[in-house]
């Protein structure tokens, strides 16, 4: 598994409920050299890299998942132009991903739902429903199947058409 903009690592505590009993093997991949000591040490299996997502090296090698939680609308980076590398790239041909894109922060230690823009005194998620809409479009363009979840923090998860969900399984 590849994450990118892992941080101290913290969404990869999930991965145990997610796959339990599993052994995986993670890349993670931030800028922040002290969150990726911070990464380390909570992860120390895992393998974590000081690189810019924008310039992910092609030697980095191919993942059957790609998780990007809060980063596709940071600063600097282009979403379309990142997934396109990261389909092209960075998944192996039955590799699915889960994008989250925040839906609430934290203001005074308060929780505060919804996506906020400067100079709004209150939620607007038009660029939200934008970012999801344009990711959306774009993976199933090229034959993902696309699923959108989420609250305070809303998921894409694509997979490969031809795949099938963990629920679909159980059906």
């Amino acid at each position: 598994m590849l994450a990118l903009g892992v941080n101290a690592g913290r969404e990869l505590d999930a991965l145990a409920l997610a796959f339990p009993g599993r052994e995986l093997d993670v890349v993670g991949i931030d800028l922040q050299a002290d969150a990726l000591a911070a990464a380390q040490a909570r992860w120390p299996q895992a393998h974590f890299l000081a690189l810019d997502v924008n310039a992910l090296p092609a030697s980095l090698g191919r993942f059957d998942l790609v998780l990007a939680l809060s980063l596709l609308q940071s600063p600097g980076v282009v979403q379309d132009v990142l997934l396109a590398r990261l389909r092209r790239e960075h998944l192996t041909l039955g590799g699915g991903l889960i994008l989250g894109f925040p839906n609430a922060r934290y203001r005074d230690g308060t929780l505060s739902y919804g996506a906020r823009m400067r100079n709004y005194a209150r939620p607007d998620l038009s660029l939200l429903a934008a970012d999801l809409t344009n990711a959306r479009r774009g993976l199933q363009k090229h034959g993902y199947k696309v699923f959108v979840t989420g609250k305070y923090e809303v998921l894409l998860t694509a997979i490969p058409a031809g795949r099938r969900t963990p629920l679909e399984l159980e059906l």
